[in-house]
């Protein structure tokens, strides 16, 4: 299902404190510049928790939804850096979501 009005890719991620400073480093210049890179990603947004110590909230605007499902898109290999840092994430959660069409 298309969706014109386009969608985002929310991603929340719990981190140990000693892995803080190196999950920012990979964001701010692996992950982020890579997903705005392709095709369909408009823009992204970070955001750290103001009630839980190591949690971080990205979101990333999508021409279509269906660009973050993709079997190319959940196919692309990761770097060696995001494969170590993502084994150390305590908690994770990813979700697509479509925006509802204005009344």
């Amino acid at each position: 299902m298309a969706s014109r009005d386009g969608g985002l890719l929310v991603v929340r991620v719990d981190v140990r404190s000693e892995d803080e400073d190196e999950l920012n480093r990979w964001y701010d210049t692996e992950h982020v510049p890579e997903r705005l890179a392709l095709p369909g990603f408009r823009s992204a947004a970070r955001y750290r928790s103001a009630e839980h110590q190591g949690r971080y909230l990205a979101v990333y605007e999508l021409d279509d939804p269906a660009v973050a499902t993709s079997a190319e898109y959940m196919a692309r290999p990761q770097t060696a850096w995001a494969r170590d840092l993502m084994a150390r994430w305590t908690s994770w959660e990813r979700s697509v979501w479509y925006r509802l069409p204005q009344p």
